[in-house]
């Protein structure tokens, strides 16, 4: 086996090297956010954009957001901004990465009470304690990091 079979290969097309993070349309109504590597125990704020059309429901002029939250309040993703910019919406979320491997949290924003959600999900491969710091991708910025309190617990107990 020559050297250069262990090396992992990726095709210009497949965004490698691009360090944005990534939506997705799943179907109508549902958008995937890659996030890319985060690490356990860490609060983040996150900025991304989704295709976003003006609501019809409201006239042209209305002074309301232009999107809110809706569905189930979720303590580990909350949107805390979001500004309209022609056809797309910027929103920015505050997301706490509280379990390890895989994490896939889910919110939902609508122009207004009549109008359809947009279902979120935010993806995100978890780094664990010790396990190395990530490259966080353009618009994901740390803002913190929780104690643990298993892990308090465990040490309190060994004394």
């Amino acid at each position: 086996m020559g050297d250069k079979e262990h090396y992992v290969h990726f095709s210009s097309a497949s965004g490698a090297g691009c360090n944005n993070i990534v939506v997705q349309p799943l179907r109508h109504g549902h958008l995937n956010v890659n996030l890319g590597f985060l690490q356990i125990h860490h609060r983040y704020h996150v900025e991304f954009t989704v295709p976003w059309n003006t609501c019809v429901i409201h006239p042209e002029g209305n002074p309301a957001a232009p999107a809110m939250p809706t569905g189930e309040p979720n303590s580990n993703c909350r949107v805390i901004g979001f500004n309209q910019d022609r056809d797309d919406l910027r929103l920015k979320v505050e997301l706490f990465v509280h379990t390890e491997r895989f994490l896939k949290e889910e919110f939902q924003i609508t122009c207004c009470e009549k109008g359809a959600p947009l279902t979120i999900y935010l993806n995100a491969r978890i780094f664990g304690k010790d396990q190395g710091t990530p490259v966080l991708r353009n618009g994901i910025r740390s803002i913190g990091v929780e104690d643990d309190a298993e892990e308090d617990e465990e040490e309190d107990n060994s004394d």
